[in-house]
């Protein structure tokens, strides 16, 4: 009998902290490491500390491109000046196929209708490599991924030049591998599949506001307006602009700041109206722009299931059960 062998690029586990040392002199490398009990992308000063295959981070890899706060320009009478990088380029590695596939939307979003200067220039300097314990069927994105095939070996997918260019290093090799199915994540599985179908999960959200569903009441007065499911969310970009004057008058600053559309005054404009003056009618523009605005932009939702929102909400407030009850009722009431 012939097997299906396939000779593929490979890394050994125990070879990834090496590799890690040599990168970091061309690059500064963001990875997922234990604080606290919690893993969280920070700057990784021991390959050593490095966490493998984790299934959710508190704060989302999105913070070291599109930062939570950032300084756009500052004017003086010397005229305008705007923060220049002079740091190494950024390799944020370990990322999850979520994580990546969140980025790649963000890279859609960033780009129209008019390419996002102060995104881009981080996402124009930065290599993304990913480390899954998912069989990859359809890369989502990134410059290389790395796929767990068992205890002691990653196979390398690289995607770009600069993933090519990562795997011709010294701890890659060639080696025969057979086809493996992988874990799995199980997060949010369901709402994973609902996703796969934006085109009705954007139809069954609009009708629930339409038809009056009580879902939106009844979310509107659990949700305490906090903005924490928008600030963990790697997909979420609100933001707003907050200029500042020096005490001597001498100079002005601008600065953009996240922003989440489910807190007080997002929807404010000029003259004191506000187009959301309500938690519910808050709360269901959140799930509008991700669901149904995303889906008619993008021709997909702007979520990735990565659990976030649900895993740091104060209040409880579980999307994916929400979701597949709205999605329910839907296909119900439209036969």
């Amino acid at each position: 009998m012939i097997k299906n062998y396939k000779m593929e690029p490979v890394i050994e586990r125990n070879s990834i902290p090496s590799l890690l040392k040599i990168l970091s002199s061309d690059y500064s490398i963001i990875a997922p490491q234990e604080r606290n009990g919690e893993v969280v992308f920070d700057d990784l000063k021991d390959p050593e500390c490095l966490v493998l295959g984790y299934k959710v981070t508190i704060l989302p890899p999105k913070k070291y491109l599109f930062p939570p706060e950032e300084i756009l320009f500052t004017y003086s009478g010397k005229g305008v000046r705007t923060p220049s990088i002079t740091s190494k380029k950024l390799l944020i590695f370990g990322l999850s196929l979520r994580d990546l596939e969140a980025i790649t939307q963000l890279d859609e979003i960033m780009s129209t209708p008019h390419p996002d200067y102060f995104y881009w220039k981080r996402r124009s300097r930065s290599i993304l490599v990913g480390v899954t314990d998912e069989s990859v069927h359809a890369p989502p994105g990134g410059d290389l991924i790395l796929e767990r095939m068992d205890d002691e070996l990653y196979r390398a997918i690289p995607l770009t030049q600069a993933g090519k260019k990562i795997v011709k290093g010294r701890f890659f090799k060639k080696q025969d591998i057979l086809p493996h199915k992988g874990e799995g994540n199980q997060v949010m599985e369901e709402l994973r599949k609902l996703l796969l179908d934006p085109e009705t999960l954007a139809e069954a959200v609009k009708w629930s506001r339409a038809e009056g569903h009580p879902v939106w009441e009844e979310l509107g007065k659990r949700c305490i307006g906090c903005g924490i499911c928008t600030y963990v969310c790697p997909i979420c970009h609100c933001f707003s602009m907050e200029n500042s004057v020096s005490l001597d008058g001498s100079t002005c600053t601008r600065c953009r700041k996240w922003d989440a559309c489910t807190l007080p005054g997002f929807a404010r404009i000029a003259g004191g109206y506000d187009h959301h003056p309500s938690q519910k009618k808050r709360y269901y523009n959140w799930y509008y722009h991700k669901f149904v605005r995303g889906y008619k932009e993008y021709g997909k939702s702007q979520c990735v299931a990565c659990g976030r929102c649900q895993t740091y909400c104060p209040a409880r407030i579980d999307i994916e059960k929400e979701l597949l009850g709205i999605v329910k009722d839907y296909r119900e009431a439209c036969g």
